[in-house]
């Protein structure tokens, strides 16, 4: 991986751009925690903006800038990123075989027995470490 494709990426994941690049297809780009520590990110970079503003403006003005901007530009995309993702993992929970098994990983589209990620290509154990989620349980 080349610096700038590396730079590209860390811009992608703090501007928690919508459209995933074409050529990823082996693993999902954007997880829980992806976009959680983008967030993060952001509303850390906003609050030193806001301690800085807070220096020249009076305090009504930082107190509004502050929480428009921390929720528009910090939490809200991060909101709109992760019902992106959670879609995406409901699509592959209803569409492929390792949606219905117990070692699916739903927070970060994991396969917890092969630590793989999970894509609709084809079950990473190809179906032989499949086994059902416990649908009940069984009284003492």
């Amino acid at each position: 991986m080349s610096d700038s494709t590396s730079n590209d990426r860390w811009i992608d994941v703090f501007l928690l751009r919508m459209q995933e690049p074409e050529d990823v297809n082996d693993r999902p780009y954007y997880t829980t925690g992806s976009i959680v520590s983008a967030a993060l990110m952001r509303v850390a970079v906003l609050g030193l903006g806001c301690i800085a503003l807070a220096q020249v403006a009076e305090a009504n003005v930082v107190w509004w800038t502050a929480m428009l901007s921390i929720w528009g530009i910090g939490v809200y995309p991060a909101w709109l990123q992760y019902q992106r993702f959670h879609q995406n993992v409901q699509q592959i929970t209803v569409g492929t075989l390792c949606g219905s098994c117990r070692y699916f990983n739903p927070t970060n589209q994991l396969c917890t027995i092969m630590d793989v990620h999970v894509t609709h290509a084809e079950p990473p154990c190809e179906g032989e470490g499949w086994e059902p989620k416990d649908t009940y349980v069984e009284a003492d």
